[in-house]
């Protein structure tokens, strides 16, 4: 008996794992459903709007061509190890542009897209912008026509350990500047193969979320 149910509790907590696991990577390349959606309407009440099969293809083929192109400029930055740092708090914290002029992962790939004005005024308007919490303006716009989700900019947009002043290291001591970057090439590197690997969701996320933009579509589907 007790053999039994030793069995089943094992059972169970495999399939929750499993559960958890495949959660896990769903909400990863999942936008929030209020991306764009009326606020007044809950995400379980809300109908999704249309998009014809034809609007569909034709979105989803700029979408992945634009994603495809944010990602490369996302592993590019990764791989450079030129990181910001956070001189603000000794807490996790985004920042956007760096008192060195360093920019942050997300903010690279929207410079990097060509939107340089956006970056700049979004570092004058609040450089400790969170991109996980915006609902509107050109920085969603942004978002929403990246080909990836909000959920997966956010997770890029990874917020940065700090130490207050003094910013120099003891002598003799470790360079607290040094161990968060290898942090960061680390977690970007993760990043990339989550990325890499959820792919399609996110472009179907993303298009999910899109949806709720005629005007934004429109323009996809002309471009």
């Amino acid at each position: 008996m007790l053999r039994r149910l030793a069995t089943l509790a094992l059972s169970l907590s495999l399939a929750t794992t499993a559960f958890t696991s495949t959660a896990d990577a769903r909400s990863f390349a999942q936008a929030p459903v209020a991306a764009g959606a009326p606020r007044n309407i809950q995400a379980d009440e809300a109908e999704m709007p249309r998009i014809s099969a034809a609007a569909r293809v034709k979105l989803r083929k700029v979408l992945a061509s634009r994603r495809a192109k944010n990602v490369a400029a996302f592993r590019a930055y990764a791989n450079r190890g030129v990181y910001p740092h956070n001189y603000t708090t000794p807490d996790a914290l985004n920042v956007w542009i760096d008192q060195e002029g360093r920019m942050c992962a997300a903010a690279t790939m929207i410079f990097k897209s060509g939107y340089k004005k956006l970056v700049r005024q979004t570092a004058k308007d609040n450089n400790f912008i969170k991109l996980g919490d915006v609902t509107d303006g050109a920085v969603m716009d942004w978002m929403l026509t990246s080909g990836l989700t909000q959920s997966e900019i956010a997770t890029i947009q990874e917020p940065f350990m700090g130490r207050m002043q003094p910013v120099e290291p003891e002598p003799g001591g470790p360079d607290w500047r040094i161990a968060e970057d290898a942090r960061l090439r680390a977690r970007y590197a993760d990043v990339l193969v989550q990325l890499r690997d959820n792919r399609d969701a996110g472009l179907d996320a993303a298009i999910d979320a899109l949806a709720w933009r005629p005007d934004l579509v429109a323009k996809l589907i002309k471009a």
